[in-house]
């Protein structure tokens, strides 16, 4: 979720667009991801492809309420919504941990594609074959858990299993198993990557169908 770069908040990913909506964006149950429980800033796509994204980030100076914030997120996605028939995101909820300072912020979106063109990063969910008529490059380096790589074969092998192309590098959360995954990737269970160290500028994880 990287919009237009709050710079009190110094969200490292956002890009500049749509920097209001990341300020606010809180914690809501997560669409079909599992857990709700999220204690970094997180994607979580479900099985159809929606996208919840959860921010969490220091949060300390007092001359910001969250009113103000969910007031800034709102405008945001109205500007966006504004472009479509129905509304394509949404602001969920703001919430702030006067202990710590820091803010929770959580934005839904209709579609991976609607993340990408609200953040402007790029992240794609569908099957390999819609990857590819799409014009997207399958990495052949793409390895599973034990480091074997996955090879043009193997691309040809899961033609109809899903995959994720991400250059947001947020944690993530996947609707299947994950099978195979770009090299730097830290898995968090089965269904869970931590990208920070992938060196590409994309990441990529192939599911388990």
């Amino acid at each position: 979720m990287n919009h237009r770069l709050n710079t009190h908040l110094k969200l490292k990913n956002r890009q500049a667009k749509v920097l209001t909506a990341l300020l606010l964006i809180p914690s809501i149950v997560l669409i079909g991801c599992g857990s709700s429980k999220v204690d970094n800033t997180t994607i979580s796509i479900d099985k159809d492809g929606k996208v919840v994204s959860t921010i969490i980030e220091d949060f300390g100076e007092s001359y910001y309420d969250l009113q103000e914030l969910s007031d800034m997120a709102t405008k945001e996605a109205s500007v966006y919504n504004s472009d479509f028939m129905n509304d394509k995101v949404f602001l969920e909820s703001v919430s702030k941990d006067e202990e710590t300072g820091k803010v929770t912020m959580v934005l839904s979106y209709n579609s991976a594609s609607d993340y990408s063109h609200f953040n402007q990063v790029s992240l794609f969910y569908g099957t390999v074959s819609e990857a590819l008529e799409k014009g997207y490059k399958i990495s052949e380096q793409l390895v599973d858990k034990d480091g074997n790589t996955l090879g043009e074969a193997g691309i040809q092998d899961h033609l109809d299993n899903h995959i994720i192309i991400s250059s947001d590098k947020s944690n993530i959360k996947v609707p299947y198993n994950i099978s195979y995954m770009s090299k730097g990737t830290n898995l968090k269970g089965k269904k869970e990557a931590v990208f920070t160290e992938v060196s590409t500028d994309s990441a990529q994880l192939l599911l388990s169908k």
